[in-house]
């Protein structure tokens, strides 16, 4: 692994795990946080922005797929620029849409875990090389 993938593996990872962390005790503070900003164009297209940075970093500075570790700090970066782009692209109201969709408060823990899983595997791939 080269040491580019090891930092992003441990910074990714403890940063999913935090995040997971505050999503499963502050779960009401979490609902609230999302269902304002999702009605607010300018605070989404801010979101927007700041995805598409850091993917963008991500994707040109770590575009490696040689091992597992490696290839799913790249596939972060590519989720986070394409979601990026989306957030800006799309319309406010269709980004409601989809998270509707997604029925996400329903689904909280699931997406809570997903989180913690990610950080965890990427935590332990980047502290055990």
């Amino acid at each position: 692994m080269t040491p580019l993938t090891l930092f992003l593996a441990k910074l990714i990872g403890a940063y999913a795990l935090i995040m997971s962390a505050w999503m499963l005790l502050r779960k009401d503070v979490a609902l609230q946080m999302i269902e304002r900003v999702s009605h607010e164009p300018v605070a989404i297209a801010v979101i927007g922005m700041l995805r598409l940075a850091i993917g963008l970093a991500m994707v040109i500075g770590h575009n490696i797929w040689t091992d597992a570790a490696a290839a799913l700090v790249s596939l972060v970066g590519w989720i986070t620029l394409i979601s990026g782009l989306l957030t800006l692209l799309l319309p406010p109201q269709t980004l409601r849409d989809i998270f509707s969709k997604m029925d996400y408060e329903k689904r909280y823990p699931l997406f809570a875990l997903v989180s913690f899983a990610l950080g965890g595997a990427l935590l332990i791939a980047g502290f055990s090389a």
